[in-house]
């Protein structure tokens, strides 16, 4: 007992010593944009927000601190359990840190102003003149020195660099194409009056960590950045502060392999989603689809029959059913993501066939009543004791059974009825509301067993595109009000 106690005690201390260091970390960045910046007094960019995404997924609290480049590079370099970022990995620093990344790509190059039409066609033409500007202990200063520069004239922060090639006390400033315009703009510059007239070459940024950190922690943090891009999150972080080329970043091999795939699924349900000339379209199937294209996703959406779909939305893992309706009884089978579009249920009947209902109880007492199969509204009506369910695994059959009375009334939305009445070849005016019930809205449901990660996202940028008008402009198209 004595021996199995204290294996225990060694293996709880052996996997909560990654937990313990991470959160000893020291997180050090610079001001430079857009990779790290202040904006209306909260730090943010491109690399801050990786680094905040990996940060929460692990649990670690803390904070970044914003330090000039020259110093934390020391710090890097000579305490334990740092962490500096943006770092470019190049290979006079390859044995130096333990790295995790690539976070993004970039160009370096000789800038010049627009006006001089100064243009030079190697690294020793570029010697050759008078002076270029650089950012002290910085990793495009150590290149240049390392390649014999001695032409530099070094600045303590990277706005100083472009005034002096704008003021004409240097002739080129060395930077690199996601950097200069954005530090052009922050020192009051136009980004139009420099031009880089000289590519060197083309390198990747990574979270630099120092060599006495724990290999574990780094391990973590190379696989939680691997999750991250896996799921859509990453590329949608980067996508609004660089351009296209730059995201795309050759992955290295990683320590730990990372996939994640999801499984969409809707039913034929207009104006929500069906097909049209072969393709699949609709207010619900067009929001999901900017979901997918604002997080960088190639996700496949199927059509299936409802109860199919709402059966593996409840069975299979990364699963993902649209739009399903908010109800009480499937509030714990599923993680919800919306709300998507707002709807009214209520009892449909055949224009001109006397079929009455003015509440709940009487319609209990209607022969039969059609339904779709295991959709919401049966699943509601079932649970305020209805027996006189008429189910149909095609929601377009109910149209002409009550067409040819062979069911009294038909449970359907303000939002769907007349696409589907049109649908079956029926004028929408050939059917009356007889009795209007409830009023839900529609999601798209996840399977427990997704991440929570994922979840999270897909609201993140649901709530983004409402904020932004994307939203109302699909809605717009489909002639519904949100």
């Amino acid at each position: 007992m004595i021996r199995t106690s204290g294996l225990i005690l060694f293996v709880s201390l052996l996997f909560s010593l990654p937990c313990s260091a991470a959160n000893s970390l020291s997180l050090l960045t610079e001001e430079s944009p857009p990779f790290n910046f202040i904006q209306k007094g909260q730090l943010t960019g491109v690399a801050t927000q990786v680094v905040q995404e990996i940060t929460r997924r692990l649990g670690i609290t803390s904070k970044i601190e914003l330090v000039p480049w020259a110093r934390g590079y020391e710090r890097l370099s000579t305490e334990p359990n740092i962490v500096l970022f943006s770092t470019a990995r190049t290979p006079e620093r390859e044995s130096l840190f333990h790295w995790v990344g690539p976070i993004y790509s970039f160009r370096l190059g000789f800038y010049a102003r627009k006006a001089d039409a100064r243009h030079i066609g190697s690294l020793e033409a570029a010697k050759e003149i008078g002076s270029i500007a650089t950012y002290r202990a910085d990793y495009r200063e150590q290149i240049l020195k390392s390649l014999g520069f001695t032409n530099l004239d070094r600045s303590n922060n990277l706005q100083s660099c472009v005034r002096k090639l704008m003021s004409g006390r240097v002739d080129l400033w060395f930077s690199d194409n996601i950097g200069a315009p954005k530090v052009a703009r922050e020192a009051g510059i136009d980004p139009r009056e420099i031009e880089e007239v000289f590519t060197y070459t083309q390198n990747s940024s990574y979270i630099a960590f120092s060599k006495q950190t724990p290999l574990a922690v780094v391990q973590q943090w190379q696989k939680t950045l691997a999750e991250i891009k896996a799921d859509g999150t990453f590329w949608w972080l980067a996508q609004r502060w660089l351009p296209l080329d730059a995201i795309m970043v050759p992955e290295r091999p990683a320590q730990t392999d990372v996939t994640f795939s999801l499984n969409l699924y809707t039913e034929n349900s207009p104006p929500s989603s069906y097909k049209e000339n072969n393709q699949f379209t609709g207010l619900s199937v067009e929001i999901v689809q900017e979901i997918l294209r604002r997080i960088g996703r190639s996700d496949v959406i199927s059509m299936v029959p409802w109860a199919r779909g709402y059966k593996m939305a409840q069975s299979d893992a990364n699963t993902a059913l649209f739009a399903t309706t908010r109800i009480p009884e499937r509030e714990s089978l599923f993680s919800w993501v919306g709300p998507l579009y707002q709807q009214r249920w209520g009892f449909y009947r055949w224009k001109g066939s006397g079929v009455e209902v003015a509440d709940l109880d009487a319609a209990k007492r209607v022969t039969r009543i059609g339904t779709y199969l295991q959709d919401a509204k049966m699943q509601y009506l079932q649970a305020q004791g209805f027996k006189n369910l008429v189910p149909t695994n095609q929601n377009i059959n109910n149209v002409k059974h009550l067409q040819q009375a062979n069911i009294d009334l038909w449970v359907s939305s303000d939002f769907n009825m007349p696409f589907l009445t049109r649908e079956a070849d029926v004028l929408p005016d050939q059917l009356e509301l007889t009795y209007a019930f409830h009023t839900v809205d529609n999601y798209i449901v996840f399977s427990k067993e997704t991440s929570p990660h994922v979840i999270r996202l897909w609201q993140m940028v649901l709530d983004e595109m409402k904020s932004d008008g994307s939203y109302q402009e699909i809605c717009q198209r489909y002639n519904y009000k949100p």
